[in-house]
């Protein structure tokens, strides 16, 4: 990707890319987001160009805009169609939070906004060695499994941030030994016991519900797990958990303790 000059009309094709272009400061140069895109507030009042997966590039391209922002998630098809047109685009395929600092130094270089960028890496890995610290010093490894849905039961595997956050916090993930996100049964699941159920609170892109978390409850081939016997869940907020964006530290301090049972 070419930028010829600090662009000033943004557009961004995923909400996880606009959380960390709000968190640069760039609130007045993002011109579209997607209609998924609900954090922050000033997200809201953007026009919108279409869902995460079906992006209009017709109203893209009305926005006139001087890069725009995709991640994996999008149609590539038509990423390559707006790149095609001649539009500037970043895109940011993340699958870790080392991926997501790499974003904000990136879009921090191509924004002009670098040393905002670099004080949010700052305090970002602050708070993130603060917790590893104590999450190695918690000699019990209780195993948590972290659940997205129910129908079937899709969970995280290695490879994700979502492992990466169980992990620094002081836990071992129960489907470690498979990539990435993977839908498993039930006697996969029933054969893993998690000590501890990690649920979404609903399927996110904005629409939470407390389903998953019933349907473990409530499940009978489910009932003897150990994380329900003993009642050890944590509900999530889906688009929190799911969304490669600066959150992903409020959450981990959320749930650092409750996996340590403190």
């Amino acid at each position: 990707m070419t930028v010829h000059s600090e662009p000033f009309r943004i557009v961004s094709l995923a909400p996880s890319n606009t959380e960390v272009l709000f968190a640069l400061g760039l609130d007045d140069r993002i011109v579209g987001v997607t209609e998924y895109c609900n954090y922050p507030d000033g997200a809201l009042d953007k026009e919108k160009i279409g869902g995460f997966s079906t992006v209009s590039i017709e109203k893209v391209v009305a926005l006139r805009p001087d890069l725009v922002v995709a991640s994996s998630g999008n149609n590539q098809d038509t990423v390559e169609r707006i790149k095609s047109l001649g539009v500037p685009v970043y895109f940011a395929d993340v699958e870790s939070l080392n991926g997501i600092y790499a974003t904000f130094e990136k879009l921090g270089y191509i924004t002009g906004t670098y040393e905002k960028a670099s004080e949010i890496i700052s305090g970002l890995k602050i708070r993130e060695d603060k917790v590893r610290k104590e999450g190695e010093a918690f000699v019990k490894k209780p195993v948590v499994a972290h659940v997205i849905w129910h129908d079937p039961i899709y969970a995280s595997g290695k490879g994700t941030f979502q492992d990466e956050l169980i992990h620094i916090a002081g836990g071992v993930n129960a489907f470690s030994d498979k990539n990435s996100h993977v839908i498993v049964n039930i006697e996969e699941f029933v054969n893993k016991n998690p000590d501890i159920l990690m649920v979404n609170s609903g399927c996110g892109m904005g629409s939470d519900n407390a389903n998953i978390m019933e349907y473990f409850m409530n499940e009978p081939r489910l009932s003897g797990l150990s994380a329900i016997s003993s009642n050890r869940t944590i509900m999530v907020d889906s688009d929190v958990v799911d969304r490669a964006g600066p959150r992903l530290w409020d959450l981990l301090e959320e749930i650092a303790p409750k996996i340590r049972g403190e």
